[in-house]
């Protein structure tokens, strides 16, 4: 009985712990939003979730220049390729961090920013039935992400996964809050070195509900 206590008990401390560190992050990002300097583009963002190398993100920055794009990602050697990118390209529009979506979102809450557009492309799939609880797109994801968008936002999603495909079109389907586009083609295509290796592939566009 008494070793239950403490095992409950150092759960509790995890808990915790976790908690003050996710607190912590969120803070950090909230400070490197701040720095972004998005008063210069109106306090819109082209947002991309799961940039990986910043392939797509930093070529669609150079063309766009007008438009404040944030790529983020959770590994640090793809955040670092892709301000390489940027510097090679010269942009000074496009900004990669290191940060998990919910936590990044999070960091946002207390700003006056709004995503114009939202990029997801080949998310993980998590193709086990008992994993798919862990994809990006779902019911509750697509009702928070309302509350970060500007007016009518798109947001494009490709996978190379039918299956994943047609559950989150279906969810997308569900929404009262977003409606799916008959045209699914993206304002701007770049093959990165990823989309090479996947040749077959689905895209969803959808908006926003005014």
């Amino acid at each position: 009985m008494e070793e239950a206590k403490v095992k409950t008990h150092r759960g509790g401390l995890g808990l915790e712990e976790a908690m003050r560190r996710r607190a912590a992050r969120v803070e950090r990002l909230s400070g490197q939003i701040d720095a972004l300097g998005a008063q210069k583009f109106g306090n819109k963002i082209t947002f991309e979730i799961g940039c990986g190398k910043g392939h797509y993100l930093s070529a669609y920055g150079a063309k766009f220049k007008g438009e404040m794009c944030v790529g983020i990602d959770l590994i640090s050697s793809r955040v670092r390729d892709g301000g390489r990118k940027n510097e090679r390209l010269g942009n000074s529009n496009v900004f990669f961090i290191k940060a998990e979506c919910s936590e990044f979102l999070d960091a946002l809450k207390s700003k006056n920013i709004e995503l114009k557009k939202i990029f997801i492309f080949f998310p993980d799939p998590w193709p086990k039935k008992r994993h798919h609880r862990r994809r990006l797109i779902q019911d509750e994801f697509l009702a928070n992400l309302k509350g970060f968008c500007a007016p009518e936002a798109v947001l494009y999603f490709r996978t190379d996964h039918s299956e994943y495909f047609n559950r989150a079109k279906e969810a997308f389907l569900r929404s009262p809050d977003w409606e799916v586009l008959a045209d699914s083609s993206l304002p701007f295509e770049e093959v990165s070195q990823f989309q090479r290796l996947l040749p077959v592939f689905s895209t969803l566009a959808a908006r926003l509900k005014s």
